[in-house]
């Protein structure tokens, strides 16, 4: 029992230090703030817009305060009471009730406050504003009004706009004086964009001004008066010259007019694109005048030249006729020549034609000086072709007196293997070696004959000069392992004498041997007789090469 009892006032107590703690959530929703900005918001004097505005922020505060927070307070001492009859499920019932209209009056005040600032601080930036506005458009005034002369026909305009705006300024800060800010805030809002336009306006009509009546006449006539004094001297252009400059005299037209009608955006548009198309005009006559100077200066050279390239090629050609009657061009050496032939003779025609144009009076000098350039250019290309050509058949007659030296060292090369195989006087040559001997031969005579043509190809004799060298080496190889195999095969079938009476394997080997001797093959001879000895005496076949080596003198091959 005393438990329980000990419970409930335990429950009791932590009830009353929340209902405490809601008691002073209750007293911070109003802290006195909102009825002092009420007291401040009624001594403005507002008007129209802004004192509805007020009034309505007014009301709600007081309906928050009269009702909903007065509502809590007794709601409140209805939870006490619960409280201390021990109603505990209802208790928390209630708290959760009050918590939830303690955070929905909260909210709404700060909307009230919200508002309530809002109206306030609306008679502060309306005033903060008119005064730059004013500011701004004094500055302007005075621009016009001191600099009246660079705005030329649009002054009209413009005094038109300033009365506006004075009297729009006017207005507005009568209607803020009168306490409705609201209301003097949207009007702020148009006077704004007015006065910025206005500035806009000032800041770029005097140089737009300025172009348009100063510069854009002076030089329309100056490009007319010297269209018509190079046109007297038979220029003519890549652009219609008249035809631009009357477009920009209509664009010109239509500034002024959009300078009396302040259409500022449109005037500098047209004013860019008009001072481009004069740039243009002038482009154009300049770059004829400079082309004429240049094309005066280059003719001379470039006539020269020409002839000198044509001169080139017809000498290139007689030379290339007369050694394709000795040898065969085999590089195109000719067709190439004779296209660059072709390519001259059509430049030659298209400066001829140039040429022409001047002394016709129908020259766009400008056109010219291009095909100056371009035919410059082809005939340095040409001229490097001319210089590659003639490099390439210019030591026709010295590779010719090469190859017939190289020729008659391979005829004594092969002279010279001949003697020194017979000089051993071996009683005949393998077949596969005669066979090779002749092909040797067959390519020198061939060679010969190739050479003794009355038109011959270097590039196959060529060809041929590095086979038959190469065959050369190669039977210089073979020569020498013919007579060394039939040499070591005398040498060693004269050692074996010493064993044939002993050693009846070695009499066997001598009398194969000379059999394969007797039938060319020496090579084969030389091994038989060889292994024979080596097993009667280890190491014999050494010493009998070492010795015939010694004997040897310097071969040919």
């Amino acid at each position: 029992m005393v438990v329980v009892v000990g419970g409930i006032w335990g429950l009791q107590r932590v009830n009353v230090a929340k209902l405490h703690q809601l008691d002073q959530e209750v007293e911070k929703v109003d802290t006195g703030e909102l009825r002092g900005l009420i007291r401040t918001i009624a001594n403005l004097g507002l008007a129209g817009e802004s004192l509805r505005a007020f009034t309505k922020s007014q009301r709600d505060y007081q309906h928050v305060v009269e009702n909903e927070l007065a509502g809590l307070q007794t709601a409140l001492l209805d939870v006490e009471l619960e409280n201390k009859q021990f109603q505990f499920v209802k208790v928390r019932q209630s708290q959760n009730e009050i918590k939830a209209a303690i955070i929905d009056a909260d909210a709404k005040l700060t909307k009230i406050k919200k508002a309530l600032v809002a109206i306030q601080s609306a008679q502060v930036a309306v005033r903060d504003q008119l005064k730059t506005l004013r500011t701004d458009y004094q500055a302007a005034r005075k621009t016009i009004l001191a600099k009246s002369y660079a705005f030329d026909s649009a002054l009209p305009a413009l005094e038109a706009e300033l009365q506006t705006i004075a009297t729009s300024l006017h207005e507005v800060a009568t209607v803020s004086e009168s306490g409705d800010h609201a209301a003097a805030s949207e009007q702020m809002d148009g006077l704004t964009v007015s006065v910025s336009t206005l500035q806009d306006e000032v800041a770029r009509l005097p140089k737009l001004v300025n172009t348009v009546v100063n510069e854009f006449p002076g030089q329309l006539d100056e490009l007319d008066s010297g269209f018509h004094e190079l046109a007297a001297q038979h220029f003519v252009f890549t652009q219609d010259v008249p035809a631009g400059i009357e477009e920009a005299q209509a664009a010109v037209k239509l500034a002024h007019d959009q300078i009396t009608d302040l259409k500022v955006d449109d005037l500098a548009d047209n004013v860019a694109k008009t001072a481009e198309n004069i740039d243009g005009l002038y482009a154009t006559m300049e770059k004829e005048l400079n082309a004429k100077t240049a094309v005066q200066k280059q003719t001379g050279d470039l006539r020269q030249f020409i002839a000198h390239a044509q001169k080139q090629n017809h000498t290139l050609l007689l030379e290339l006729d007369h050694l394709n009657q000795s040898y065969t061009l085999t590089h195109n050496e000719q067709q190439t020549a004779e296209s660059l032939r072709d390519q001259l003779d059509a430049i030659a025609e298209s400066f001829t034609d140039a040429q022409h144009q001047i002394q016709d009076n129908t020259a766009i000098y400008s056109e010219i000086l291009s095909f100056y350039n371009q035919t410059r250019n082809d005939l340095h290309a040409v001229e490097t072709q001319h210089q590659a050509i003639n490099a390439g058949v210019s030591d026709l007659q010295a590779r010719e007196h090469q190859a017939v030296a190289s020729a008659g060292d391979f005829a004594n090369a092969v002279r010279d293997i001949k003697y020194e195989v017979s000089r051993h006087q071996l009683p005949g040559l393998p077949r596969p070696y005669l066979d090779f001997f002749n092909v040797v031969t067959k390519e020198l005579k061939q060679l010969e004959n190739d050479l003794n043509q009355v038109k011959i190809n270097l590039d196959d004799i060529a060809k041929s000069l590095i086979k038959i060298g190469e065959d050369i080496d190669q039977l210089k190889d073979q020569s020498r392992t013919v007579v060394d195999s039939a040499g070591m095969c005398e040498q060693l079938l004269q050692y074996a004498n010493r064993y044939k009476t002993t050693h009846a394997e070695v009499e066997t080997a001598a009398t194969q041997a000379k059999d394969l001797y007797q039938h060319y093959n020496y090579s084969h001879a030389a091994d038989v007789i060889a292994a024979a000895l080596e097993k009667v005496e280890p190491g014999a076949y050494q010493k009998v090469e070492d010795d015939y080596l010694k004997s040897q003198s310097a071969a040919l091959f």
